[in-house]
């Protein structure tokens, strides 16, 4: 009985389309110094050289850390990501059921560096809470600051910029930034668009006021769930691929933004521990709207299942149309 059962594997899995298919991405540590954690939810796990961040977790590096990962599909390297001090990575966990072969990131706080190979004809997505930088082989850096600005550097190659607003196409040696007010700019890289200085500027001007800035991610927070119901109703009206690609994207931001927002208020409200009893407002706030977004966000992201599959089923009958008419 063994031997038919050793014999029959290799069978099953010979036949097992979503065996053969599937583009497993993974996500493994090579080298660190100091110290990080792997998350989700109430787990907290410390990262090691050989560690891998799956969906849905979190890497989360300390002061004065840094974490380098090799990004692999089916077991050949396509990419490496470099993780600074003091960052949070997520893993976006995938829109689709058995469909893993998208890079996707999203970018709570920190600054990272991400090389994508240009042979790998792949590609990879980084998310902020207002922007997201999509790039086939390319070498760039991101960084999202604790004010909620966003900036994106780019070294060589070509990055597509999207925001709520429009598409901007990067060029080499240029870094776009774009700030919690909606105001973006493209410029020449120099030493104000330096990441590190960045992420600094972005402390100095949230902690000048923290309790302005906590108002200000707060109202954030609620124009989340807000634009949910608007882009739900506008999904369930629209066939088209882009539009649908451009929902997915906005998905992520909004799940990007719920998390660096509600992760930067956190931050901010313990800062000084003397004014507890005055922030318990906004950290009671800050986490019913957490909630409430993370339930708006798994709404559109039933939306969007529900849009794309409808899309697929008008494509495939259209063709099905075109053939017949084609053989007649």
């Amino acid at each position: 009985m063994k031997k038919i059962i050793i014999f029959l594997l290799p069978i099953l899995i010979l036949f097992n389309s979503d065996f053969l298919f599937s583009q497993e991405t993974s996500f493994k540590i090579t080298g660190i110094s100091g110290t990080a954690f792997i998350e989700k939810a109430d787990k907290s796990l410390r990262a090691f050289r050989g560690s891998e961040v799956h969906s849905e977790y979190k890497l989360k590096t300390s002061s004065n850390s840094q974490v380098e990962i090799v990004i692999s599909k089916n077991g050949d390297k396509i990419g490496n990501i470099t993780v600074y001090e003091n960052a949070i990575l997520l893993v976006n966990p995938s829109i689709y059921k058995n469909n893993n072969d998208k890079i996707s990131l999203s970018l709570l706080e920190g600054y990272i560096k991400v090389n994508i190979q240009k042979n790998a004809g792949n590609v990879a997505e980084i998310h902020t809470a207002n922007t997201s930088a999509v790039v086939r082989g390319t070498e760039f850096e991101v960084a999202f600051a604790e004010d909620g600005s966003s900036i994106v550097l780019l070294s060589e190659g070509a990055v597509d910029i999207i925001t709520d607003e429009d598409k901007k196409n990067l060029s080499p040696k240029e870094a776009f930034i774009k700030t919690m007010d909606d105001k973006s700019k493209i410029i020449k890289q120099n030493s104000e668009s330096d990441p590190r200085i960045f992420l600094n500027r972005g402390e100095e001007i949230s902690r000048a006021d923290s309790v302005s800035t906590i108002e200000n991610l707060i109202n954030a927070m609620e124009n989340i769930s807000q634009e949910d119901v608007n882009l739900i109703s506008a999904l369930n009206n629209e066939y088209n691929e882009k539009y649908i690609n451009d929902m997915e994207m906005k998905r992520y931001r909004m799940l990007a933004a719920n998390e660096g927002y509600y992760n930067a208020i956190v931050k901010l409200i313990n800062l000084d521990p003397e004014k507890k009893v005055e922030m318990t407002p906004y950290a009671r706030k800050s986490l019913a709207l957490y909630g409430a977004n993370q339930r708006a966000i798994n709404k559109m992201n039933s939306a969007i299942v529900k849009n794309r599959e409808k899309f697929d089923k008008i494509r495939k009958d259209f063709d099905k149309k075109i053939g017949a008419s084609i053989s007649n």
